[in-house]
């Protein structure tokens, strides 16, 4: 039962009446609606009470609107209190159902509800009102009522043209109430509470609360059209004012070249592409008719100052003089002959034919390998226009394709905005850490540099801002790499490669005396005679304070440096000559010493060689075995290729124990366990096969491995030394650590072409069997104790 009405008002003597449910409307007493009824149970209980002479019936309101309901209404979806009503008048409607004018006579509350499939009857009580109308509360509001409706009466928001006329001349609260609900328009949940009320007083409050809501939206939406009006009325006078100014100045002689005027002019002097030509043309009509303040001008002024900025048929002339690339190129960078020579081949066939195509290059390398400053030093080269676009990190596709001009703050894509800052077609663009280029909900932007780095398509590259294709097929790219594992395939497709691999500890030698180390004076402040640094001082640094491919590590120490010496200069007003004997006084003590890696020669420890990302480096696989049940244990965070080949290496000892003198009992009555560490690096890769062959053999016969040799090389189950990469980089990794015997696949043996220079203090050993390893590199079991 609803709280807010008293049990003593509902009447204890229920009767049965059909149910009317009514959808967006509640049915007050007193009040006369038309209803049109289509469910059959309910016109079935509609005619059961006309042929009971008694009419009656009970209306009550659904809690759901009729744009809910899909189907029959819920009982459950009824409120509880209702009217009961009289049916006035009946007429058939010949497509279904019946239209009813029904007469609301009191307020009931129902305590029971019967559905079934024929009829919808309901248990109503009665609510008896007990309430007097002459009291001061009630007159009080009625007087405030009325003063509601003057005020909707003077700002013109009556209910109707005679509603304050009317409302004036009347005195009886009931019927003056009926009167406002007859023209209130109330939602379901609004008239429902009124309908609830327990008492006439707090009905008429109720009336008046809603009335005056009325009258705060109708003066809120004044205060709207008022505001909008004002608006309007400004910009009017604004736009008056302006051509008022403007006919002035034309009279007295002042006016301006227009602005449109300029831009046509612009237009007309470029050698633009048809298709620009004409978009161009109706961005700039567009800007003629639109309202210099306006939002939409300022979005045209920007889109049109891009479209004219750029460098259309504007190009810089290549300088194609050989001997002035090749001087430049030596003066920049030591070394790097492969990239040189490419970059001589491109000037060449330049020379030969002017429109010749213009590669797309991708130097890929550890860091510090020069890859981007080579860039740079191309530009100077070729005489062009140099800009470089840096990927790294970059996660939208906005960010190469540029964004639309429907977004607020939109812009074009980097490589628009490159051309629009280099002032040519035809300048060198480095696309710097391409291997960094990440992806998420707004795109892949390396997808969308699949057009502009394949010369058949970016000839006509789309930028979403400029709308306009645009030719990028005179610009010479040039991207760089860390790892290429990272490009996908079709953008490496497209890519002229070439490998940087890491510098020798001569070149590194050479590359300092000839630019890091009189860029490290310059900085500091000192000059060529105030830093005295020998050469075998500069190789003990190269070789004992730094383990890198590059140079950048060597180029902080020299900085290093050359910052003690200024102090010692400004402190004693001397230097003194630095030397392999006094480093450590400026450096610190040595990070790497010549005996880290251990040259003895050990049962189960071989040297292997690895290719990382920053170079090569020297790997130490370690092998023992102990009491167990043939397990391989395999520990250092090795992955899935790695240890696949641990297992090959293994069984591949296993099938052959009697070639090597094993007890077969080795490999079931014992455990192996592999190691190989720096255990927080992750390692993987197939190139370890031999070398796991050689510390498993070395620990099952006890004899011990020459610890000269280094190796790497693929295995298979019949013994066969596989292809690998990376050779540079492990021979350099090899050189630094002081190894002098170098085992590598007899398949890779073209690949030291050209690395003549590094492989001449080191002997090279070309297998093609693992038999052949192991018949260098393990020792008698009488010298495993001897030290190397």
């Amino acid at each position: 039962m609803k709280k807010n009405i008293k049990q003593s008002n509902i009447d204890h003597a229920p009767e049965t009446l059909p149910v009317i449910p009514t959808m967006d409307i509640v049915v007050f007493p007193r009040m006369i609606v038309p209803l049109l009824v289509l469910d059959e149970r309910i016109i079935k209980g509609i005619q059961n009470s006309i042929d009971n002479d008694s009419k009656k019936v009970f209306l009550i309101a659904s809690r759901k609107q009729s744009s809910d309901h899909k189907g029959a209404i819920g009982t459950k979806d009824l409120y509880e209190i209702g009217t009961i009503g009289s049916i006035m008048r009946l007429i058939k409607i010949p497509e279904g159902g019946i239209k009813i004018l029904v007469q609301g006579l009191e307020k009931g509350y129902v305590s029971d509800i019967a559905a079934d499939q024929e009829l919808l009857n309901a248990t109503v009580h009665r609510i008896v009102s007990e309430d007097t109308f002459d009291t001061p509360e009630i007159n009080a509001l009625i007087k405030n009522i009325k003063a509601v409706s003057e005020t909707m009466s003077l700002a013109g928001q009556s209910l109707s043209p005679d509603f304050h006329l009317i409302i004036s001349k009347m005195h009886d609260p009931e019927k003056i109430a009926e009167f406002i609900l007859s023209h209130l328009t109330l939602n379901v949940e609004s008239a429902q509470k009124l309908l609830e009320c327990a008492s006439f007083e707090e009905f008429i409050e109720g009336l008046y609360l809603l009335m005056s809501q009325e009258v705060e939206v109708s003066q809120a939406q004044e205060r709207i059209k008022n505001s909008t009006r004002d608006s309007m009325n400004k910009s009017q006078k604004e736009f008056y004012l302006r051509e008022q100014l403007k006919a002035i100045k034309k009279e007295l002689g002042e006016e301006e070249t227009q602005e449109i005027d300029k831009i046509r002019a612009k237009l007309d002097s470029l050698p633009l592409p048809e298709e620009a030509r004409i978009e161009i043309s109706r961005q700039m009509n567009r800007l003629e008719k639109t309202s210099p303040d306006s939002m939409e001008a300022a979005v045209l002024r920007n889109y049109l100052d891009l479209a004219l900025s750029l460098p259309w048929g504007t190009q810089t002339t290549d300088n194609l003089d050989l001997g002035h690339a090749q001087r430049v190129l030596d003066e920049d960078h030591y070394g790097l002959k492969e990239i040189k020579d490419r970059i001589l081949d491109f000037i060449s066939i330049k020379k030969l034919k002017k429109d010749g195509y213009a590669p797309i290059l991708c130097f890929a390398g550890p860091p510090g390998t020069g890859k981007t400053s080579l860039g740079k030093s191309i530009a100077r080269a070729l005489g062009r226009e140099y800009y470089r676009v840096s990927l790294g990190g970059v996660k939208d596709e906005a960010e190469i394709r540029g964004h639309r001009r429907t977004y607020v703050g939109a812009m074009p894509g980097r490589f628009i905005q490159g051309m629009r800052k280099a002032g040519s077609s035809n300048p060198v663009i480095i696309i710097d850490e391409l291997d960094k280029i990440g992806s998420d909900f707004r795109g892949d932007p390396s997808a969308a540099m699949l057009e502009i780095l394949d010369p058949q398509q970016n000839k006509t590259f789309y930028d979403n801002y400029l709308g306009i294709p645009f030719d990028f097929s005179q610009v010479l790219f040039i991207a760089t790499a860390n790892n290429l594992e990272n490009l996908s395939e079709p953008l490496r497709d497209r890519m002229e490669i070439i490998y940087l691999s890491g510098y020798t500890s001569e070149e590194k030698k050479e590359i300092a005396k000839k630019h890091l180390v009189h860029r490290a004076i310059s900085e500091s402040g000192l000059n060529a005679d105030t830093l005295a640094l020998s050469d075998d001082a500069l190789l003990d640094m190269i070789n004992s304070y730094t383990r890198e491919a590059g140079v950048r590590e060597l180029d902080r120490l020299l900085k290093k440096l050359c910052s003690k010496t200024a102090r010692m200069l400004v402190e004693k007003n001397c230097t003194e000559v630095i030397t392999k004997e006094n480093m450590e006084q400026y450096l610190g003590p040595r990070k790497f010493v010549d005996d880290e890696y251990d040259h003895r020669a050990l049962v189960g420890i071989t040297n292997g060689l690895a290719w990382t990302s920053v170079g090569g480096e020297i790997l130490k696989i370690e092998a023992i075995i102990m009491p167990g049940k043939g397990r391989l244990l395999l520990t250092g965070q090795l992955g899935d290729v790695m240890k696949e080949s641990a297992q090959a290496a293994l069984s591949y000892a296993c099938a052959h124990s009697q070639e090597f003198n094993i007890d077969p009992k080795m490999f079931t009555e014992y455990d192996i366990h592999i190691h190989v560490p720096a255990g927080a690096i992750p390692k993987d890769g197939p190139s370890a096969g031999i070398t796991m062959l050689t510390s498993i053999l070395s620990a099952l016969t006890q004899r011990p491995i020459n610890a000269e040799y280094a190796m790497t090389g693929e295995l298979n189950l019949r013994g066969d030394v596989m292809r690998i990469g990376g050779i540079k980089e492990k021979i350099l990794a090899a050189k630094r650590n002081h190894i002098t015997h170098i085992i590598l696949p007899y398949k890779n043996k073209s690949d030291i072409a050209g690395l003549e220079e590094i492989t001449k203090d080191i002997q090279l050993i070309w297998v093609n069997h693992a038999n052949e390893v192991l018949g260098h590199v393990l020792m008698p079991q009488e010298l495993k104790k001897v030290v190397i």
